[in-house]
């Protein structure tokens, strides 16, 4: 096939899924109204630097460990967001896919499952992390972009993990690992979305062929049945490992679960025995903990990982409100008095 035809193909490509044509760096810069100059420092690559354009932090995991989290500086979270924008939002999703996207929730992926016989629940390891920059690329080259111009996009939208080290009063980053979607841009959640569409097809055309359920929360896969199709436990599950391992990912299989309708059911934090509900143990927790605030006051009491108790507080509201509106108001309520006795800003 010639330059040109192959050029060609790319264009219908690109029209196909209603993306601008972009060439060269040039094109993209002026797009996204930054100088060339400044395209080239954020796409700037070493495997040392004294340059970073993340900040990096760790939040607690729910079982153990920490999560390493790469909030990209403005300038990148910027050009970031403007690829999520003019690209990513234009391209479709598996109906399985209910994390970061639209009008789906967490409530959406465990409303097909309520009252199943039995659940299924499997987590993606270092799910994150096993979406590399070459993947990434590779993606926005199944758009239609040309190598050099997905090698841009992929850059602007991965980060190596770094580690730091201080030499003669000088900060130097040295890479540890190589580049992967980071967890804190704009852009990963639909990335992985994009990413996971051939997973989520293939997954959820086994779990059709034994007449189970399928959803998929970000890294959180999930399966139900009952009935008769309960006998199809152990050959589906099976089938499930070959085809992540073929998508390249892996399981983590201290976070497998199989449970039956006689325990607690639980998918992506929600109960599905008979009807959507919030874990009784966690409401206890937080009712406990709003008591206290009420009575006692903010000093010295935490909810979550935020730093911000109220906002935290009323965003855990909020979610049971969604929930369960009954017990959510009265919550919202009481947060209510909270921030009249106590002040909204702490």
């Amino acid at each position: 096939m010639s330059c040109q035809n192959h050029q060609q193909d790319n264009i219908e490509q690109l029209k196909k899924y209603n993306l601008d044509v972009y060439n060269n760096a040039e094109q993209i810069a002026s797009a996204m109204e930054i100088s060339i100059d400044k395209l080239r420092f954020l796409t700037f690559t070493s495997k040392t630097s004294q340059i970073s354009h993340y900040i990096y932090f760790k939040t607690a995991k729910k079982l153990a460990g920490d999560r390493i989290i790469s909030a990209p500086l403005p300038d990148l979270k910027r050009a970031q967001y403007w690829i999520l924008q003019n690209i990513l939002q234009k391209i479709a999703i598996h109906d399985a896919a209910h994390g970061f996207c639209g009008d789906r929730s967490i409530i959406t992926n465990a409303n097909p499952h309520v009252g199943a016989e039995i659940i299924i629940n499997i987590d993606l390891q270092d799910f994150f992390s096993a979406i590399t920059y070459q993947r990434v690329k590779g993606l926005f080259q199944s758009f239609g972009y040309t190598s050099s111009v997905a090698t841009i996009f992929g850059l602007l939208c991965t980060a190596p993990v770094v580690e730091e080290r201080n030499l003669d009063n000088k900060t130097d980053f040295v890479e540890i690992k190589q580049r992967h979607l980071p967890q804190g841009s704009p852009a990963s959640p639909a990335i992985t979305n994009i990413i996971c569409r051939n997973l989520d097809q293939r997954l959820c055309a086994i779990a059709e062929k034994f007449g189970f359920t399928y959803t998929r929360y970000v890294d959180d896969l999930t399966f139900s049945a009952s009935g008769e199709n309960l006998k199809h436990t152990k050959n589906i599950i099976k089938q499930v490992q070959s085809i992540i391992s073929d998508e390249g990912f892996a399981i983590n299989p201290d976070k497998t679960r199989i449970l039956r309708n006689s325990q607690q059911q639980e998918v992506t934090g929600i109960i599905v025995n008979q009807k959507i509900n919030i874990p009784r143990k966690k409401l206890k927790s937080f009712r406990a903990t709003l008591h206290q605030i009420e009575n006692e006051g903010l000093e010295g009491k935490h909810w979550g990982n935020s730093s911000n108790l109220i906002a935290s507080i009323t965003g855990f509201a909020n979610f049971v409100a969604m929930v369960n509106p009954e017990k959510g108001a009265e919550f919202q309520q009481q947060i209510q008095r909270i921030q009249e006795k106590y002040g909204k800003n702490k």
